[in-house]
This record gives structure tokens, C-alpha cells and sequence, in this order.
């Protein structure tokens, strides 16, 4: 009976598995245009974590399974430093980046590392000056029309969007980075002209969405309502 002596390994390769892992073709040393190296790192600690478990499901051997789990324990302390050595090298890059016909970009996004959202997850904050060149108007049902008429105080905020699109400009990655001040004007919810950008949510690396960042080959920002 086979000795399953590499659990840790095993559950690491399972759980990347099951977010999308596993996959070929990724390289550390090309930089994609989100997170530059990041990417190409993850991919590569998911490939050779899955070579390490098929080739412990095949071995028989208590010696040799404990070799192959001291390797996979190896490959995972080893990761966060080379994901943090890659988010530095990242980090103060500045974005290129297009806007809906509703924002202007005033002054260029750039980033800046900003620790871990988890072990394997660097984030990093945003800074620049987007701004709404037009009102735009929230399009809040009758309902919450009527409520926010008389709390006009406790109005929130519509998100802004930082887009991944691919070679034939079809979004691939979305993630929330900032929010717009909602205001009331004319009975109606808006986003008045002139309104900031409030960077005011990290830009984190997603390990399920790996392999889609490399293939990103151009950026946008939007306003959505999410």
C-alpha cells in the first residue's frame, strides 16, 4: 500500500487545481503587463508542483516520497520571496492605460508594492489623477430615487474598474480599484463632471486568474456600478 507521505504537497497542487492551475507554457522571465514577473513565477511553482505530485503518485518508495515532499516543501518557502523580489522589480511601473469616453486620465497611474493580500497574493496601491469629464448619470430605480430624495448624505459610490484585454481587445480580467462619489442633482443620482478617482482599493494579484494576465495586451479603466 502506497505511503502518502506528501500531503502538503499534494493538497497545494489539489487547491491550485481546482482555481485553474496546472497549466503549460509560462515562463518567470517574461514580464506580463499586469503584476510583470508575477504571473510567469506562479505559473512556473504550479507546473513543477504538479510534476512533483505525478511523480509521487507513481513512487512506491518511502524514501524517495519523502525526497519528493521535502522538494515540494522546498518549492513553497521559496515562492513568496521570489513573488515579493518580482513585485518589487513591479513596483513604481507606471500603467498605459485607456479610459471610456466618461473619464480622463490627468496624471499617469503608477504602482507601488504594498505587502500580501495572502501568502501568495502580493497587492500594491495605486496612485494618479483620473477625473469623470462628463456627469454620468447612475440610473437608480424609482425606488431608490425616492429614498435617497430625503438622504442625500448617505449616498455611496460607483466603482471604477481596471480592465485586462486581450489580443482581439476582449476583457479577460476586471478588478475593482477606486470609487467616484455619487451626488444628487436634478431629482436624479449622479456622478457630477469633474469628479475624482478615489484609489481607494489595492491592486492584488488573483492566483486563479494567472495565466489570463499573460496573456493581457492592453488596459482600460471604467466606471461600473459593481
Amino acid at each position: 500500500m502506497k505511503l502518502f507521505m506528501w500531503t502538503s504537497l499534494a493538497i497545494a497542487a489539489v487547491a491550485m487545481t481546482s482555481c485553474g492551475g496546472g497549466k503549460t507554457g509560462s515562463s518567470a522571465s517574461s514580464d506580463a503587463l499586469l503584476f510583470g514577473a508575477v504571473p510567469g513565477i506562479y505559473l512556473d511553482y504550479e507546473q513543477e508542483t504538479n510534476a512533483l505530485l505525478e511523480e509521487a503518485q507513481a513512487c512506491d518508495n518511502p524514501k524517495d516520497l519523502q525526497a519528493i515532499n521535502e522538494k515540494g516543501e522546498a518549492l513553497k518557502e521559496n515562492l513568496k520571496g521570489e513573488l515579493e523580489k518580482a513585485a518589487q522589480a513591479w513596483s513604481g511601473t507606471t500603467l498605459e492605460v485607456t479610459t471610456s469616453e466618461e473619464l480622463k486620465v490627468n496624471a499617469p497611474l503608477t504602482v507601488t508594492f504594498d505587502g500580501f493580500a495572502s501568502s501568495t497574493s502580493p497587492k500594491f496601491t495605486l496612485a494618479g489623477d483620473i477625473e469623470t469629464t462628463q456627469e454620468i448619470n447612475a440610473n437608480y430605480n424609482e425606488d431608490l430615487l425616492k429614498y435617497y430624495s430625503t438622504r442625500q448624505n448617505e449616498l455611496l459610490t460607483y466603482g471604477v474598474l481596471l480592465i485586462g484585454l486581450d489580443e482581439q481587445g476582449q476583457e479577460i480580467t476586471s478588478q475593482r480599484i477606486g470609487s467616484l462619489q455619487l451626488a444628487w442633482a436634478n431629482d436624479q443620482v449622479v456622478i457630477s463632471a469633474g469628479t475624482k478617482v478615489v484609489f481607494d482599493d489595492k491592486l492584488t494579484f488573483m492566483e486563479k486568474k494567472a495565466e489570463a494576465y499573460t496573456k493581457i495586451k492592453s488596459l482600460k479603466i471604467k466606471a461600473d456600478n459593481k
